[in-house]
């Protein structure tokens, strides 16, 4: 597994943790390296548009993110970091939605993100949870807490037929997935299964894969332990609502310091 400075790892089959113990400038890299892919899909980003330059992906994750409440703003910091970290670690997937949304600067309706296997088998519909401490002020608690609100989330999700989410996934796909890669049409050929079934009233969770995604916003000193990742987990997979389950789960101080990052780099245009 590669190493990024900063961040601590633990791993297990269908778990993954993260310790952000500060932002480096390695991590930035990762940041920079990646923002157009995650902001706009690869497929647009690859064409290289006058419009999605790195300076006007930055202007435009602004324009989104300073009017938002705080609540909205840790949720946008977390699907970032999210998204991040799995493009960078996570060499056996793809990521087929972009981070902004395409219709709108409100909150995405349908899923926070879409992972595609670069095999082409499975697609992973992933649900990202973000916050402080909950009132316990144990970081075992929040972070569980997270997973199993994700956990709550997503499996309502699945089973209502709800069309728009899944006809929102298919254009998402058209976006990040590049013509040339074999697998494209079998990934929308599984996204579009699921939108019939949506329709004819057939939606079921436990034919989806999903990642749950907990991200943490408290003081590194007093992390929560993996080993609680691994029991939620562990759990949530003998419930048997979901095909397969993988969770990631993220600690960090505070999440301001990311969006500080992002407009200081704006601003050296």
């Amino acid at each position: 597994m590669k190493q990024i400075n900063g961040l601590i790892i633990n791993q297990g089959p269908s778990y993954f943790t993260c310790h952000l113990e500060s932002l480096t400038d390695e991590f930035k890299s990762c940041i920079k390296k990646h923002l157009q892919s995650i902001c706009h899909g690869v497929a647009l980003a690859e064409k290289g548009l006058s419009g999605q330059t790195y300076q006007r992906t930055l202007k435009a994750f602004k324009s989104r993110y300073t009017p938002k409440t705080g609540n909205i703003k840790k949720g946008m910091i977390g699907e970032l970091l999210a998204h991040v970290i799995i493009f960078e670690l996570f060499d056996h997937f793809d990521v087929v939605s972009p981070y902004f949304n395409m219709e709108e600067k409100s909150q995405r309706k349908g899923f926070d993100l879409l992972l595609a296997e670069t095999s082409g088998q499975n697609v992973w519909i992933t649900e990202v949870k973000s916050g402080a401490l909950n009132k316990t002020g144990c970081p075992d608690k929040s972070t569980s807490n997270f997973l199993k609100t994700a956990k709550s989330d997503l499996n309502r999700r699945l089973n209502e037929s709800e069309m728009t989410f899944w006809q929102n996934a298919i254009n998402s796909t058209n976006n990040s997935i590049l013509d040339c890669k074999d697998y494209k049409d079998v990934i929308i050929k599984i996204l579009d299964d699921e939108l019939v079934a949506s329709s004819d009233g057939k939606a079921r969770s436990d034919d989806n894969n999903v990642i749950l995604v907990s991200v943490l916003y408290s003081d590194i000193n007093k992390s929560f332990d993996y080993k609680t990742v691994e029991k939620v987990c562990a759990a949530i997979n003998e419930e048997a609502i979901f095909n397969q389950v993988f969770t990631l789960s993220i600690q960090k101080s505070t999440y301001e310091n990311v969006a500080t990052f992002l407009f200081e780099e704006e601003l050296n245009d």
